[in-house]
């Protein structure tokens, strides 16, 4: 069974180490910087149940994290870029830029708004692909 490498002195998940997550500390907080190869699909939390329920049955799940906004919450799910151009999205659903920094959990701090809803998992460290992710969030 494989442990999870922690930060030394933070006790906080070492994405970088465990994923190959290009991460960085950004004000304070640890964030998940898209580009190079790895994307980001921001879904509203109102059709998050039935996208990650999509996901799952078609065998491409993969991490998502639900992030506090000033329209409310909303989730991310981490893929692996795989196009350039996505096409037409439903109205809430964006596909994040490259150089996007994506707030993780940290879970130092317990009450915190930012939360896992699939959490990363170190015995399947691939993420699915764009195409893949879209094609379940399509109607």
């Amino acid at each position: 069974m494989m442990t999870i490498q922690r930060e030394a002195g933070t006790g906080a998940l070492d994405y970088r180490r465990v994923f190959g997550w290009p991460v960085r500390w950004e004000n304070g907080a640890l964030t998940l910087v898209t580009g190079s190869g790895i994307g980001a699909i921001a879904i509203p939390r109102s059709i998050s149940e039935r996208v990650l329920a999509s996901v799952a049955r078609q065998g491409c799940a993969g991490p998502a994290v639900s992030i506090p906004t000033k329209h409310g919450a909303v989730v991310i799910l981490l893929v692996e870029a795989d196009v350039l151009a996505p096409g037409a999205l439903p109205p809430g659903v964006r596909v994040l830029t490259a150089g996007t920094a994506i707030p993780l959990p940290d879970e130092r701090v317990p009450h915190q708004l930012t939360h896992w809803i699939v959490p990363p998992d170190t015995h399947n460290r691939w993420l699915p692909s764009l195409t893949a992710v879209l094609a379940c969030i399509r109607p």
